[in-house]
């Protein structure tokens, strides 16, 4: 066994059962275990600058959403996060049932692990992937566990400013010290930098329009929010830009419906004239990176990037309409048959063991969608919309019957964040990346707990 799975080993050994040990028996360490899981998802493989997460058979190599079995310290958290918060409901007398949607999660996630194991060749990269989907459960459940009370709430708001303003001074710092022309911070690719932001976002705006918390709270989070405005501007993505813009405007609407005074007509003004003066701050930019886009050209031509993946990946759905390729083999089949069969130039990998011997392997689909299709066949594509729809209805539920407290602007804060998903999904595989994934589980089970909390008080 190598030293660093040897490592990896006996810290796993001695880290969780004292850090379950330890948050069971205070709720500070519990809070500060919910802290830490949050703002890990901003950089999720590395604190600071120190490797924090391991690869059980790295293929680094490879082209897929996912190139290992990948385990973090953000995992560890999670089950730490989960038995202690089961502890913490104990002592409190708040039964821990099972979260809405975690039925269908359940179903997607057999769906995918039956693909992998029974259908697909080869197996190895759709391991990588479903055990991220694993990942993703187990958060959304230990996140679902914690959230009990609107002091978890709160607590949810003050760590989202934490990571507003963290990841805003780094892109700030990026272009106008380093000069770095399309931002990305802490995340992997300017793009996702932008969905990062987009799920944050429309929560910290809409609960700038709570009114049961502190004045100096609602302050923090419209600078927050303006804040990562900016920073989306910054990364000059162009659907993230188009995403800002109507969710913002949304966000807004939804949260002054029915409360059109002055005041809050001049907060729409002035987040008009702010986002303005980022807009032109950042001009020269964005018309140079919108310029370079033409419908016609990105997707009916043979040159464009993102009508090509739709020429490869049809006659993988054709050819396997309902379980798919496999998990995570766009890039592996891609490369091996439909790009040749699509008329394109490819260079095919060897083996599952090897990268191509010249060239370039076909990158995923920009286009989550489309890659999951391919991948999961029309079953798991309908699998995955069932997914996002049954949280569109969670975090939709009461948007017109709220009372306006934190509980609800927090709520109505998740739909627009998962909308920004799904819109910038049309042209990115982003959310399938460890920061986006983990953040957007987080996100939802708060929202879950939210619905739960209804629940529970009219059931009473």
């Amino acid at each position: 066994m190598e030293s660093k799975y040897l490592i990896f080993s006996i810290g796993a050994l001695i880290f969780l059962p004292i850090g379950i040990m330890l948050a069971r028996s205070s709720l500070r360490i519990l809070n500060l275990i919910f802290f830490a899981l949050v703002f890990g998802t901003t950089q999720p493989e590395s604190l600071f600058g120190l490797p924090t997460d391991i690869n059980f058979l790295s293929r680094e190599w490879y082209r897929g959403t996912t190139r290992g079995i990948e385990i973090s310290y953000l995992d560890f958290l999670a089950i730490i996060l989960f038995f202690g918060s089961l502890s913490a409901r104990a002592r409190e007398g708040i039964p821990f049932r099972k979260p809405p949607s975690f039925g269908i999660l359940k179903i997607y996630f057999f769906w995918a692990l039956f693909t992998v194991l029974i259908m697909s060749e080869p197996k190895i990269f759709g391991i990588f992937e479903v055990t991220k989907i694993a990942r993703g459960i187990l958060i959304f459940l230990a996140v679902s566990a914690f959230v009990r009370s609107p002091e978890q709430l709160r607590l949810f708001i003050y760590i989202l400013l934490v990571v507003a303003f963290y990841e805003a001074a780094i892109a700030l710092s990026d272009r106008y010290m380093h000069g770095i022309h399309r931002v990305k911070a802490t995340l992997p690719h300017p793009n996702s930098l932008s969905m990062y932001c987009l799920q944050i976002l429309p929560i910290l705006l809409s609960v700038y329009f709570s009114h049961d918390v502190s004045a100096r709270v609602r302050k923090l989070c419209l600078l927050g929010s303006l804040l990562l405005a900016g920073t989306i501007i910054l990364t000059i993505s162009r659907t993230g830009f188009a995403a800002l813009a109507l969710l913002t405007f949304l966000t807004i609407v939804f949260n002054i419906r029915t409360r059109l005074t002055l005041k809050n007509i001049g907060i729409l003004v002035l987040v008009v004239i702010i986002g303005a003066l980022m807009t032109v701050k950042a001009w020269d930019s964005l018309t140079s990176r919108f310029s370079t886009f033409e419908f016609e050209n990105e997707y009916m031509s043979e040159e464009g990037d993102r009508g090509s993946y739709f020429r490869k990946g049809l006659p993988a759905i054709y050819d396997n309409p309902v379980f798919g390729i496999g998990l995570n083999n766009w890039s592996y089949w891609i490369s091996n048959k439909y790009a040749e069969l699509a008329g394109y130039s490819s260079s095919p990998y060897p083996s599952p063991n090897s990268p191509p011997l010249s060239g370039t392997a076909n990158p995923p689909a920009h286009n989550l969608y489309l890659i999951t299709a391919v991948e999961l066949g029309l079953v798991g594509l309908l699998l995955l919309l069932m997914i996002f729809w049954r949280w569109f209805r969670i975090t939709g539920a009461g948007v017109f019957k709220g009372d306006g407290g934190l509980a609800d602007r927090i709520r109505l804060g998740a739909l627009f964040s998962l909308l920004g998903v799904l819109m910038q999904s049309v042209t990115e595989w982003e959310f399938r990346q460890t920061p986006m994934f983990f953040l957007g589980h987080i996100n939802i089970a708060v929202a879950v707990s939210i619905y739960s909390m209804r629940k529970r008080v009219s059931d009473h």
